[in-house]
Formats: structure tokens, sequence, C-alpha cells
């Protein structure tokens, strides 16, 4: 049987345990074995004519009564002993038919009547059938006659197994001490009937049922009792992922334990949400199990008295643990009315006390928590309030992978309704992981400035409600559509177009934006915004390659939505796209920032080059992170190579991957030089300096030769730089080689030789 089958088979019989078979009664019965066993115990001490002891089993909806009465029919049918003097019947789960007591005396003919079809004695049955049709229903008398009449010809006694008996009992109740002394007149009939609450009739002295049966109060089932269960349900729907899951994860069905306060039904039904696992429309299905128990829910409150429940309802809506003076306090009670209806709430099974950490006092808290969750949904007005009972059922069920992994396909949909963003809303209220957290919060908050429901808005992310970033990024979403606007208007191949599509902006970039649009002449402030975009593409495409820049370009709002140094929002974005090149550039850029770990940044480096190996940041990190750690020297040597060979590399970058090179024993090629004097502007300040770093580094390493072959190749002809003097006289260890030149070149070549070789303009000081 598949998973859909087997749930689609149990779910509509867990209200009508009568619809199972022997079989199945036998298969899905596996909770509270000890009290069958001491009940069909103390119906196997029974004897024939002597007084049986009449039984009242007592639970709240759910908890398996009808289940029980049923289970215990099928115990008696399998014992000989006790099929041999008992016939079970079974009656409707409510007799509403019932409005005297010759109705009830009927209806057990009735039963016995199915009994004996059922058991293929079909004259036996009809003959019965005859004989309730001859009978007035007004004449009680005549009917229990009858019934007594049918034990006797049939030699055996009859085992009423009466659910929802407190029913029978309320419209029987002007004849309930009638039913009494029939009960206790006739050994030959005994009653085990199962209430969702207790009998008036049981515990007032002047009851007819007073200290008349032996009551049996069925609580919620045991954690061992569910996981017995479920493993179970397991087992029978071939579910073997299921024991593994319990198996593997303990804590898991603690969760669902406590989820479930131990209510066997409501424990089958949220292990047919679990059957289904994560694929699917995971809150369909627990928005449909939640109208599935609302009949069992509804009633259960209804039959609460008013002040009980206007209490359940503050507490329902509190969800966290209440003490009774918070209680007060919220229904403007005396805190002894509210201590007298918690009492009886908690006598009800429906209320549990619970010690709080740090609180001297109890605190009481609905104990089936799925009934809370079931008060929440129907019942909060507020958005993000409402969804606490889908976020607790997404704890409760499922796992921190299991989360994460339903988390990456719903932010993979393109749904833009409200329902779709507040499953967003839940998934990131439910899981721990503050990564999950920011990447679903914030696409939720994109969905909902799409559609421009400020509503929502408002309801879902309060300011200084643990959302307080909304409005900032409300702000930069604004900019970053409208620059998308921008973008889509252009045509696909369009220059302009690829180049707008590999821009992010930096902090800085906006700011000289916002400069050149204030400009009172559009045409200058066209030019100046038309430089700005030029310089960020070139920038961007330069430091992380034409396809890391579309990537990055498009995932954060060409930089509006995130910059590239905020590792919390990158690596959200890299949950978002499915893109981890998003998530190891964050990282890389962090741990490159920290003296302490930079050495790790190498792995990041090297994915990020792995994506697109011709942006030169990524290979720079490697090749510096690298010797910074001591890492293979032949790793430093191609990456600072890969550096200085790419065009946009900068020239001081170039001369720091020049200098990774030069500890390394072996010369350094003479291309690497060329390459980056040829990225030198002679006439540039910055240059310059650069220029003497690079100077400096060679004259230390002893590479000064080669570098002075370098820039005569890249500088042919410029023997009177004075640069080139300053270096050709640091070569030689001869700072006079100087005074040989005119004064308009010497004097700014000494001025280079002692920043680049101050000893030896110190040495050779007149």
């Amino acid at each position: 049987m598949s998973a859909d089958a087997a749930y689609a088979f149990k779910a509509p019989a867990l209200y009508n345990p009568r619809l199972w078979d022997a079989a199945e009664v036998r298969a899905y019965y596996v909770a509270r074995p000890t009290l069958l066993k001491r009940l069909m115990d103390d119906l196997g001490r029974e004897h024939p004519g002597s007084q049986p002891q009449h039984r009242l089993i007592i639970g709240l909806r759910g908890m398996g009564k009808s289940t029980l009465l049923r289970r215990i029919a099928v115990a008696v049918e399998d014992d000989a002993a006790l099929s041999g003097q008992w016939l079970p019947l079974d009656f409707p789960e409510e007799q509403y038919n019932v409005a005297g007591l010759g109705d009830f005396w009927l209806n057990c003919l009735d039963a016995l009547s199915d009994l004996l079809e059922s058991r293929g004695r079909t004259a036996e049955a009809e003959a019965l059938d005859a004989q309730i049709v001859r009978l007035d229903r007004k004449d009680g008398e005549g009917a229990l006659a009858a019934l007594r009449e049918a034990a006797t010809t049939l030699e055996r006694r009859l085992l009423l197994l009466v659910d929802n008996v407190d029913l029978v009992f309320e419209r029987i109740k002007a004849d309930d001490w009638k039913l009494r002394e029939a009960l206790q007149a006739h050994p030959e009939l005994l009653i085990v009937g199962a209430s969702a609450k207790a009998l008036e009739s049981t515990y007032r002295y002047d009851g007819a049922f007073y200290d008349f049966f032996k009551i049996d109060e069925l609580r919620g089932l045991s954690e061992a009792e569910m996981r017995e269960t479920i493993v179970n349900l397991a087992r029978l729907g071939s579910a073997q992922h299921i024991i593994a899951r319990i198996d593997a994860d303990p804590a898991r069905l603690r969760v669902l334990h406590t989820l479930t306060g131990g209510n066997p039904r409501t424990a089958v039904l949220l292990y047919g949400v679990l059957l289904k696992g994560i694929d699917g429309d995971v809150r369909s299905d627990l928005e449909g199990l939640l109208d599935e128990v609302t009949p069992l829910y509804k009633a259960r409150f209804e039959e609460l008295p008013t002040q009980s429940q206007q209490l359940l309802d503050k507490l329902a809506l509190h969800w966290h643990p209440a003490s009774a003076a918070m209680l007060a306090e919220a229904l403007g009670w005396k805190v002894n009315l509210v201590s007298a209806q918690l009492d009886r709430l908690i006598n009800a099974g429906i209320v549990e006390r619970v010690k709080v950490a740090k609180r001297k006092r109890l605190h009481f808290q609905i104990g089936e928590r799925f009934f809370n969750i079931w008060y929440l949904m129907r019942t909060s007005r507020r958005l993000r309030r409402r969804l606490v009972w889908l976020v607790e059922c997404l704890r409760g069920l499922y796992d921190g992978e299991e989360l994460q992994a339903m988390a990456r396909q719903r932010m993979a949909l393109h749904a833009g309704d409200l329902r779709h963003v507040e499953t967003l809303v839940a998934l990131s209220d439910a899981l721990d992981d503050e990564t999950f957290k920011r990447a679903l919060t914030e696409r939720a908050l994109e969905l909902l400035l799409e559609s421009g429901n400020d509503q929502a808005i408002h309801e879902l992310f309060e300011p200084g409600g643990g959302e307080a970033h909304y409005t900032r990024y409300k702000d930069r979403y604004t900019l970053a559509h409208r620059f998308k606007d921008a973008i889509d208007a252009l045509t696909v191949g369009d220059p302009q177009r690829m180049q707008l599509e590999t821009v992010v902006f930096t902090a800085k970039d906006i700011e000289e934006i916002e400069k050149a649009r204030a400009n009172e002449k559009p045409a200058i402030a066209g030019d100046e915004i038309r430089g700005i975009l030029t310089a960020a593409s070139e920038r961007t495409i330069g430091k992380y390659g034409d396809r890391a820049a579309r990537l990055l370009a498009s995932s954060t709002g060409n930089g509006l939505l995130c910059s590239l140094k905020d590792v919390d929002g990158m690596s959200a974005l890299a949950l978002r796209y499915d893109a981890p090149y998003l998530a190891a550039l964050a990282q890389c850029k962090k741990a490159f920032a920290e003296v302490g770990s930079i050495g790790g940044a190498a792995a990041y480096a090297r994915l990020l080059t792995e994506y697109d190996p011709v942006g030169w940041e990524p290979w720079f990190i490697l090749a510096v992170s690298t010797a910074f750690a001591g890492g293979p020297s032949t790793t430093v040597k191609d990456a600072a190579h890969a550096v200085i060979a790419l065009e946009s590399s900068p020239l001081a970058i170039a001369v720091i991957c020049c200098a990774c090179l030069m500890p390394g024993g072996a010369p350094v090629p003479l291309d690497a030089f060329k390459t980056t004097l040829s990225k030198v502007r002679l006439d540039n300040s910055s240059d310059q300096a650069e220029l003497k770093v690079l100077f400096r580094l060679a004259i230390r390493s002893n590479w000064s030769e080669t570098l002075l072959e370098a820039w005569d190749k890249t500088f042919p002809n410029s023997d009177t730089h004075p640069f080139r003097a300053a270096l050709d006289a640091a070569v030689h260890e001869d700072a006079a080689r100087l005074d040989q030149l005119a004064p308009e070149v010497a004097n700014p070549a000494r001025e280079v030789l002692a920043a680049i070789a101050p000893k030896l303009v110190a040495t050779s000081a007149p």
C-alpha cells in the first residue's frame, strides 16, 4: 500500500472504528494493552448468575474510547471461554433515536440482530427483526423482556458496549433508576460505557448510578505508548522511513507527544502528515488535518461551562504557560475564581500544570498543544499571531534539515499570493538558522513589496518586532526595482543593457549618483551618472569576471539590496538563488578581513576561481591567504601570476602579487615584472607610489636587475626618467651615478632612491 493510499484508508475510519474489520482492529489497536488485559481478565471472572461489575470509561474525545470498545468486542470473540459466555453488542456512536428507556432496549435488540446476521445466522436475525417490529417503542418492559428472552434462547450473556453513554443517560434521565434496577436484577446484562465527560448521576449522592460503575479514565498516551502506536502504523503501511526517523531522532517523538498531549487520534492524524514527508503542500495537509479535528475540538470546547470557556480562550491565545495571576489580570477575575476554573480544566484533562524556569509558582497551559494550535488558527485576528499554529506544527513535525529543504523549495517558487508569503514567514519563525531566517524574511518582503500589500507588510513585519530592518529594506528595494525596470526597458543584446546587467554599486557609487542627480544641468548629470555606471560595471567585471558579475548584479539588486561585504546577507542570497558562489564570496571576504582566519579564505577563493576564472580578486585572495598560511608555493605562484596577467587587476594588487613571488627562491619571471609595469601610468602620483613599493621589494629580494630589465623592455628610451635612473643606481649600488644626470632628472631621482634604498643614499652622503 502506498503512503497516500494508507493515509487515505485510515483517515475516515479514525472517527468510526466500527468500520474496521476484526483484523484491522487487532492490527491498529496497540496502545493501552495493560488496560485491555485488565478488562478482559475482569470479564473472565464474571461467572454466570453473579452480579457483574458495570464499567464506565471516561476520556476526552480522541483518546481512544470507541477503539477500545471495538477492541473489547474482538477480544471477546477471539477468546473461546469469553465468547462461550458473552455476546458483545456494538452500537452506533451516537444513539440519537433514544427518547426513553424502551428505545434503548430496542437498540440493544437491533444490535443483537446485527451480530447474528454478521455471523451468518440470518434466520435468527430475521426472526428477531420481526419481533422488534411488533414491539411498542413505549413499552420498555416488553422490550427488556424480549432482550432477556433472546439472551436465554442464545444461552449467552449480553455485553453492551455503549459509546457516548452520557448521551443515552441524558435522554433517559427520567427512567435512570429503572435502568439501574434492571441492570441489578438481570445479571445477563453488562454495560461497558464510554463518555467524554463524567456523568452527574455517578458522582452525586442522590444520583441513580452513584457508586455503581467501576470507572477507568483514559488519559493521554505515554511517550512509549505513542511510539508503539506510530511505529505499528508505519509497519502496517510499509513506511520504514518513519521508523528510521523516530529511532534516529527521539527528540522529535517527544515534541510530537507534547504537541498531541498523547491523544491517539491526533497522533494518528499527524502520522498521516509525517507519512507524506515534505513534498507537496505541507500547509494544506496541516490545514486539512486541523479541519478534520474541528468536530472533535469544537465539541470539546462547547461541552465546557461558560467561565471555563472564557479562561481557556485567554490561555490558548497566550500560547505560552501562564500563571493564575496573569490569567486573572487578563480576565479581570479574582485569582481564586481562576484557580477554581483551572482545577476544573485540569481534572477534565484539558489543562496541565508546568514548571517555568526561574519562576516559583506553577504555570498552566493547554495539555494537548494541537488543540491550542487549532484554537489559534480559528480565533487569532492578527496575521503574524495567526501563523503560530503553522510555526508550531512545523517545529513539531520536522527536523532542521527537513525544514531547510522545505524552505529552499518554497523560496524557489514564484507565487506572490499572501498564502505563500505567510508560509515563508512561518518557516522563518520555525527555523533557528539565522541565514535561513533572513533569506525567507527578505523573500517574503520582496513578494509583498511587488504586490504592494502594505497592510500585510505592516502586520507581518512591525518595526521593532524582530523585523525592524524592513523599512530600510523597502527603500533599497524601491531603488533596485527602478533600476531593474530601466534594464528591462532596454533591448536584449543592447550594449547599455549588457553593461547595466553587470553593475554592482558600492555605497560610494550611490552617493555620487545622488550628487549627480542634484546637478541643475541634466546633460551634465546624465554624463556623470553614465560615467559612474561604466566605472561600476568595469570594476565588478574586473574583480569577479563577467559571469560572476551578472550573478552578483541580479541577486543583490545591483548591490542595492545587499552589499557584497554583508556576509549574512550574501549567505541568505546564496540560499534563495541556490548559488553557492554567493556564500563562498561572503565567507571569503570575511575570512580575508580577519587576521586570525585569513588562511581559511583560500578554500573559498578556490571555489570562486572555479566559478569564474577571469576575475582578479579571488586569485588575489588565494595567493595572499595561501602565502600567509604557509601553503603550497605552487598555489601561491600560480594564483599570483593569474592576478598579474589579468588586465583588470590594479597596479597595487599586481605589486602585492609580485611580492608573493619574490620569497619563493626561484627568480621572478621577467614577464611578471613586465606585465606589472605595463599597468603603470608614469605621470600618475598614485602609480608612482606603488612603483616605489615595487622597487623597494625587488631590491630587498635581490630581483632589482630583473626589474630593471623589465623596465627597459616596457618603457624603451626612458634612460632619463627619474624612476629608471634611481633603479639603475640601486642595481649598481652607486648613488653617484645620478650626479652624471641633468639636475631636472637627478634631483627627483635622488628622492626616489631615498625612498627605495635609503641606506645607499646615506652611505653616499658627503
